[in-house]
């Protein structure tokens, strides 16, 4: 039998999970389908513009996340982030202290789980299969890697069901989780038209989220950044939209909330989320099946936040040592 591990997923839970294993010997093997690292902590660039157009900040609830996140902190991976928050049009602004974010962009929270792991990037795993001699691993162009003796499952739960067909018990656990899409703005202005403060949340019906992504340290102060995440609820609806036609209602929803002087950004991309965020959490920290070697892991599991995602990759690199 092999020794190899595989980690499906290269976001926080999946490269969590992969230091975990590789702290304890294993030799570890990171499959992620997109040509980045970071999952929904990655930072995308629309041409040399960087935007954090997923997760925002991070909190530190758990000892051992908070341990991560002064070590992040400690080396310049992540600095604290102290904006001026409104929270809905009519509340009153308030400073919040306790918020970090990665530096130079939010992807440099992962830079650290990553060291020393073999990733693969732009590999969309499409199937996994066991054989006698371990486990094998399945891509969209047709081409398999293996054998494995163990295989950890980081993806959105939906995704994580579809792999885990061959496991029926386990994929049917997962039924139970609720996730929601979220289209993501990414807006680039010349000069500062927003008003002066730095994150604004639930204005209306079509905008959750909005901040001035420049504020953050380590970011360009050049011009304005900008990002913007629409409600579930909205992103459900428009699921299947166009992202130009997304962007500009977006943006016009924008102007509206601020009463903005007509403006065209100098850069407006939409980014669809697909499985932005948990509704509804599975309750377990992860999924291990002893006798196949085959475990599941994801902020899902817990919740919703990159620290959920942290711990149940971690607790699932426990279990499969």
């Amino acid at each position: 039998m092999t020794s190899r591990t595989a980690v499906i997923g290269a976001g926080v839970a999946g490269l969590s999970c992969a230091r975990v294993l590789r702290r304890a010997g294993h030799y570890v093997e990171v499959f992620e389908a997109e040509r980045i690292i970071g999952g929904r902590m990655a930072t995308m660039r629309v041409g040399i513009v960087p935007y954090d157009h997923g997760a925002q900040y991070l909190t530190g609830r758990s000892p051992r996340f908070r341990r991560f996140l002064e070590e992040l902190t400690a080396s310049g991976y992540a600095a604290p982030w102290t904006p001026r928050v409104l929270k809905g049009p009519h509340s009153e602004s308030a400073t919040v202290a306790n918020w970090i974010v990665g530096v130079p962009g939010m992807s440099s929270i992962v830079r650290p789980l990553a060291e020393s792991v073999r990733i693969h990037t732009g590999q969309a795993v499409h199937t996994l299969s066991k054989q006698e001699d371990g486990w094998y691993i399945w891509f969209e162009d047709q081409s398999s890697v293996g054998p494995f003796a163990a295989v950890a499952v980081c993806v959105p739960a939906p995704k994580a069901q579809l792999l885990l067909g061959p496991l029926e018990s386990m994929a049917d656990h997962l039924s139970k989780v609720r996730m929601s899409p979220c289209w993501a703005l990414m807006v680039r202005l010349d000069e500062a038209l927003l008003p002066d403060q730095d994150v604004y949340s639930d204005m209306s019906d079509v905008i959750r989220w909005i901040a001035r992504n420049n504020t953050k340290p380590g970011r360009n102060a050049r011009g304005e950044t900008v990002i913007v995440h629409a409600s579930p609820t909205w992103s459900r609806e428009t699921i299947d939209a166009d992202p130009e036609v997304v962007a500009e209602e977006m943006w016009g929803e924008v102007c509206h909330i601020f009463s903005l002087p007509p403006s065209r950004p100098s850069q407006m991309t939409a980014h669809l989320w697909q499985h932005g965020l948990v509704d509804q959490s599975l309750g377990e920290s992860f999924v291990f099946s002893r006798e196949d070697r085959v475990g599941v892991a994801g902020d899902w599991c817990l919740g919703r936040l990159a620290e959920h995602a942290f711990e149940s990759g971690f607790v699932l690199g426990r279990a499969i040592t």
